[in-house]
């Protein structure tokens, strides 16, 4: 992979956490505690969950890089649960979200292919996007739920229009 190909692919990545967290932002400590379904995790727990999930994954391609992530949740009475700090939930997913690609482009740089259970360090990165995506949409569907959807205007302010520019 070139230079000018690695630098679109982590481009994207970049555009890809500006929008979630343009959505995390949304996230009041009121609506942090919404939920998608009955039964599933609050906004906080999916925005805590993609932070740990680059922190393991980081774990098992790049070391050095997950040695800069905190961590967002805490043991209480043998489950994990979310930090109740949003916003350092919010600077935990801003740090990570600088950590993956610079773990990619080291990755890269030194000619890596396989990393972890990847065949090739774009392979984790496009891991991260898609789960990440899913849970967007969660977090999307939590806040309609409680009344809180983001028009379209805003959608397409701080979605759409990041992936047009």
């Amino acid at each position: 992979m070139g230079t000018a190909e690695l630098d679109l692919v982590l481009e994207a990545w970049h555009r890809h956490t500006r929008i979630l967290g343009n959505l995390a932002g949304l996230a009041t400590p009121e609506a942090a505690q919404l939920r998608s379904s009955a039964d599933g995790s609050t906004i906080a727990g999916h925005l805590c969950h993609i932070h740990e999930t680059r922190y393991g994954w980081l774990g098992e391609v790049s070391k050095e890089h997950q040695a800069k992530l905190g961590e967002v949740f805490r043991e209480v009475d043998g489950s994990w649960v979310p930090i109740e700090d949003l916003d350092e939930i919010k600077r935990q997913l801003a740090i990570s979200a600088e950590a993956v690609p610079a773990a990619v482009r080291s990755l890269v740089d030194a000619g890596q292919t396989r990393v972890g259970p990847y065949s090739h360090p774009t392979f984790f990165l496009q891991h991260m996007l898609w789960h990440e995506g899913y849970h967007f949409g969660l977090i999307t569907l939590a806040l309609r739920n409680g009344g809180l959807e983001p028009s379209e205007e805003w959608e397409e302010e701080n979605v759409w229009g990041i992936w047009r520019s």
